[in-house]
């Protein structure tokens, strides 16, 4: 019984470290970003990461993209049904980034006044095709 009391409470103070731990300081960690925040992305050979994003109509929102493949890969917004029509709601030089292998860099947005969701896919021939897209819902 003394053993069973032990692991009770080795469990339970286990369980209260891991959920300090764990806590939500920053809703960007999980791909949502209130009015004025950013988000941390990585992309690589297929992928982004997280894949779905979301933030504020009006609001500016911070993607802080790292390229941790071993080929260039580019964040490129677009809106529409259909991947390709292009994204012409913001100016390109702000809704496409280029990385190299390796590299880091930042993207801020200004998001549109109405609520809506927006393509953001790898324009290098074959990347989208093998996967490497994702969603921004402006709610």
């Amino acid at each position: 019984m003394r053993k069973f009391a032990t692991l009770l409470l080795l469990t339970l103070a286990l369980s209260l470290i891991v959920a300090a731990c764990n806590g939500d300081d920053d809703a960007a960690d999980d791909g949502e970003a209130a009015n004025g925040d950013s988000i941390s992305m990585e992309m690589g050979e297929f992928y982004f990461d997280p894949d779905e994003i979301s933030g504020d109509a009006g609001s500016e929102l911070t993607i802080e993209l790292e390229n941790t493949g071993d080929q260039v890969h580019n964040f490129t917004l677009e809106e529409g049904d259909a991947r390709g029509d292009g994204f012409d709601a913001w100016p390109e030089s702000q809704a496409q980034l280029e990385l190299d292998a390796g590299e880091s860099d930042s993207i801020t947005l200004t998001l549109p006044d109405e609520a809506g969701e927006y393509e953001f896919i790898c324009t290098i021939p074959g990347h989208y095709e093998s996967g490497q897209w994702g969603t921004l819902t402006v709610n």
